[in-house]
Formats: structure tokens, C-alpha cells, sequence
């Protein structure tokens, strides 16, 4: 019995092993398995990101079908009508504007109310009354200051005028007088000066002169008493008839200079009359020349004024001719294409109040074309109106073909002359002309065609089917174009019909890259 007891407890403890083996192997798959469905998914997410970073690296292209379609090698084009010749319609004073008579696009007759103006004196005429009235008071005080000569206010209150040459000829006479009269008194102010210094010469040759005896009739004294106290009779008798010599040498010489100081005397005193006389003629030629030149000024002065005022009367009557009333009219029947002023405004000389469209004139339209379509134009095609119905009366030729200035190598400019009473300056129009339109099988935008050295092209998109998604790449096919508009090109290539063509890129695409599709393509 006890060895059946040992045999089971055995067996028990064998078991318990087993299940302990098989829980441990279990375990181990487990994390086997676990390991890989995470591994598996972190691929999988993997693969979605890079798919995902990859798309948003690729160009984006927008993608249209090659469909069936109309060409049709019209040229159209729209523009902004332009009129020819505007009359506008001005004013020469400042007015403030009462009221609007019309409204853009009215048709008017000639002498229809445009504007109503307020009742009042243009700003113009008010300002030149009150410059005239500044101006008279401005020559009425210059002329009657105390200044002018009396001749010259009399001369010019009347009107009088003098001339140029009248001037010249009066301000030569008093000028040659004036330095004549100068020059004398030139010359008798020499000759007194002349006389003043023969004068002083000889009066010191005189004072000398009789200065020399006196001299020596004092050494003869000093002799005389000498010798007499020497008791020398004999030379005391020559000394006494030398003294007597020299009294009478000093006696002469005295009288002799008194002469000749009376005859200067006398001379200089006529010469100091005729120095006189000289500048008395001097002074008053000079006063005489500068009353003139003053009276000359203030002449030429006052007759400016006066003119002045005449002219401010002359303008005054010509704004009261030119005054606009009290309304501004149409000078022309048309239609106004623009109006300058509401309400309130007030007007500015010379500067149109409203556009006027007459009647019967001529209108412009330019808009720009691709070289390719201005060569099947020329000066003198017509042109109909897109909408055709819209117009009853319409006529447009083509005028002009030149260079577009924003594009000379690849455009041409084309202007075309409109005559419609219908059409109004500063209208949107759209023209057509040419052929018309043809049906073709494989029409593309013509964003579409590609041109390089070996032709002309266009990329379609192809898919390629992949485990997680498509995958699309572009594929060059060689075309021909047939036709095109402004729009669309007719094709031949080999296609089928139904492919999508690549017509815009985000960036620049080449056959063989690989793209993602714009939203909504496909």
C-alpha cells in the first residue's frame, strides 16, 4: 500500500511538471507572436508615413480628359470702350454747385441742364472788384503825395501817355546841359585853386625878400656900435650910407610885395565870381535834372498804375460777359460719360465738370492678342459682339495692329473703332471675329501642350496599382496640333481618348515622375 501511495505521489509530481513545461512554451509563443503582429504593425505604419511624407513631395498636377470638342479660331477680346474725341464740358469760374441736373450715362440735348448753381457772384469776379478797389486806392494816394509835380498829375489823370523816346530825348537835353555846367565849374574851381597857391608862393618870396635887408640893417647897427665906440668916424659914415642903402631896398620891396598881394587879390576875386556863377549853374542844372529823372519815375510809376486798373475793369466786364448764370448746359447732344461734382462741391476753373460723348462720334476698344492670332487679322476686318443679341445698332473695324508694349516679341495690340449709339465711354466690350467653329475628336486645354526640341507634347497620367495605394506617373505622348482658339488645341497622337492630360503643375514635372493628383482630379 505504501508503495501505491509512493507510485501515485510520483505520478502527481510528473504531472505538475508537464504543466508547468507546457505553460512556459506557451508563454514563449506568445511573446513570439505579440512581437511579431507588433512589428508587423509598426511596418505597416511605417510604410504609411513614408507613402504619405513621399505624396506631399511629389508635384501636384490638375488633370483634365482629352474629350471631343468645338475649335474655334475666332480671335476675341474684350476692352474698355474709349471715346475718340470727349467734349468736356468747363467752366472759367468757381461756383458752388447747387444741384445735379443728370446722372452718368443720360443722354442730353445741347442747352440741357447739367448743374444748377448757387445765386451767388463767381469767387473770381468778387476777388477782382476788390483788387481793382485796392488798386485805386493805391494810385490815388501815390498820385496826389506832395511829391509829384503838378504838370505830371495833370498829364496823367488825362489820359496822356509819353513816350519812350519823349523821355529819352528831354533826359539828353538836361544831361548835356548838366555836364556842361560841370565841366565849368571844374575849370574855375582849378583856377582858384591855382591863384590860392601863386598867392602863397609869392608871398613868401616877398616876406623873404624884405626880410633880407632887414637883417642886415640890424648887423649895420651892431657895427655902428661898435665903431662908435671905437671912435671910428670913417667907418661909421660908410655904415650910415649903407644903412640908408638898405631903407630904402626894404622900403621898395615892402611897396613892391603890397602890389603884386592887390593884384592877386583882385584876380582871385573874379576868379572866385566866375567859380560862383559856375556852381550856381552847376546846382540848379542838377536840381533841374533830378526833378526830371523823379518826375520821369513817378510818371512811368502812375501811368502802370493807371493801366493796371484798366486792365482789372477790362477783366471785371469780361467775367461779368463770361459769368455762367445760374446753370451749367450742355453745349452738345451725346451722352454724358462723367460727371465732376455733386452737391455742395464747388467748381475749379478750366476743369471739366462732365464728359459728354456726342453724338455720332466714333469710340475705341483695344485688347492685346498672341502674335499667332493678329496674323490671320488685318486693318479694316470687322468685328461682331460676343453677345450680338444684346445690340440693335453696332459697328466695329479693326483700326490698328501694333506692338503690346508690355509684351512686343510675343503680342500684338489691336484697336478697334465702334460706332453704336448704344455703347457709352468707360463700357466693358467683348468682340469676336474669324471663322467658325469646327468639331475635333481630341481636344486639350492648351495649358496642356508641351514644346521642346523634339516637338510637341503632352503628359498624361497613368496608374499603377500598388498594396497600400496608386500610385501615378506622368507619360510623355507625342501630339500634332491641329487647331486651336484662345482656349483649347485639336490634337492627333496616339492615344485612345480618355486620358487624362496634365494641364498645371505645383513645380516643374518631366516624363516618368511620379505625381499626386490635385483634389478632385480622377
Amino acid at each position: 500500500m505504501d508503495t501505491k501511495k509512493t507510485e501515485n505521489k510520483q505520478e502527481l509530481v510528473e504531472v505538475t511538471q508537464e504543466a508547468r513545461d507546457y505553460e512556459k512554451t506557451r508563454k514563449r509563443k506568445d511573446r513570439v507572436k505579440n512581437a511579431a503582429i507588433i512589428f508587423l504593425a509598426l511596418m505597416l505604419v511605417l510604410t504609411f508615413f513614408s507613402n504619405t511624407i513621399m505624396n506631399y513631395s511629389l508635384a501636384e498636377v490638375a488633370t483634365q480628359y482629352v474629350e471631343s470638342g468645338e475649335i474655334s479660331p475666332q480671335v476675341r477680346g474684350t476692352g474698355t470702350v474709349n471715346a475718340d474725341d470727349p467734349y468736356n464740358v468747363t467752366v472759367s469760374e468757381t461756383r458752388k454747385i447747387a444741384s445735379v441736373a443728370v446722372k452718368q450715362g443720360d443722354h442730353v440735348k445741347k442747352d440741357d441742364i447739367l448743374y444748377v448753381l448757387e445765386d451767388v457772384e463767381s469767387t473770381e469776379l468778387t476777388n477782382a472788384l476788390n483788387e481793382l478797389s485796392e488798386l485805386k486806392v493805391a494810385y490815388e494816394t501815390a498820385l496826389f503825395a506832395g511829391d509829384v509835380p503838378n504838370e505830371v498829375i495833370t498829364s496823367v489823370r488825362a489820359g496822356e501817355v509819353t513816350s519812350m523816346d519823349e523821355y529819352q530825348a528831354m533826359l539828353k537835353d538836361v544831361t548835356e546841359r548838366f555836364d556842361l555846367a560841370e565841366s565849368v565849374k571844374e575849370q574855375a574851381q582849378v583856377i582858384w585853386d591855382n591863384y590860392e597857391d601863386y598867392r602863397e608862393t609869392d608871398s613868401y618870396k616877398n616876406a623873404y625878400n624884405a626880410a633880407s635887408p632887414a637883417y642886415e640893417i640890424a648887423n649895420i647897427g651892431v657895427q655902428q656900435a661898435e665903431a662908435t665906440a671905437a671912435g671910428d668916424t670913417e667907418r661909421l659914415e660908410e655904415l650910415s650910407i649903407r644903412l640908408a642903402e638898405l631903407n630904402r631896398d626894404q622900403t621898395e620891396l615892402t611897396t613892391y610885395g603890397n602890389q603884386i598881394d592887390i593884384s592877386y587879390q583882385e584876380r582871385m576875386v573874379k576868379a572866385k565870381r566866375v567859380l560862383d556863377d559856375a556852381t550856381a549853374i552847376y546846382d540848379k542844372v542838377k536840381a533841374e535834372k533830378e526833378e526830371l529823372v523823379t518826375a520821369i519815375a513817378k510818371e512811368i510809376s502812375l501811368t502802370a498804375q493807371r493801366d493796371s486798373i484798366t486792365k482789372k475793369q477790362e477783366e471785371i466786364a469780361k467775367l461779368r460777359e463770361k459769368s455762367t448764370g445760374s446753370t451749367i448746359v450742355a453745349p452738345v447732344d451725346g451722352t454724358v460719360t462723367s460727371l465732376s461734382y455733386v452737391a455742395g462741391e464747388t467748381t475749379k476753373p478750366e476743369e471739366a465738370a462732365a464728359v459728354i460723348q456726342v453724338d455720332g462720334k466714333a469710340m475705341t476698344v483695344k485688347f492685346s492678342v498672341t502674335n499667332e492670332q493678329a496674323r490671320k487679322l488685318k486693318v479694316g476686318d470687322a468685328a461682331d459682339p460676343q453677345n450680338r443679341w444684346y445690340y440693335n445698332e453696332f459697328k466695329a473695324t479693326l483700326s490698328a495692329i501694333k506692338n503690346d508694349t508690355t509684351d512686343p516679341a510675343g503680342k500684338k495690340e489691336l484697336t478697334f473703332t465702334i460706332v453704336s449709339p448704344e455703347v457709352q465711354a468707360g463700357q466693358s466690350v467683348s468682340l469676336v471675329m474669324g471663322e467658325a467653329a469646327l468639331r475635333y475628336d481630341m481636344t486639350v486645354p492648351n495649358a496642356a501642350i508641351r514644346e521642346d526640341n523634339n516637338g510637341k507634347f503632352i503628359l498624361i497620367v497613368e496608374s499603377k496599382a500598388t498594396p497600400l495605394s496608386n500610385r501615378y506617373i506622368a507619360r510623355r505622348v507625342d501630339v500634332e496640333v491641329v487647331a486651336s482658339d484662345d482656349t483649347r488645341s485639336a490634337i492627333s497622337g496616339t492615344l485612345q481618348g480618355y486620358e487624362y492630360v496634365i494641364t498645371t503643375t505645383s513645380k516643374p514635372v518631366k516624363a516618368g515622375d511620379q505625381v499626386r493628383l490635385a483634389s478632385g482630379n480622377l
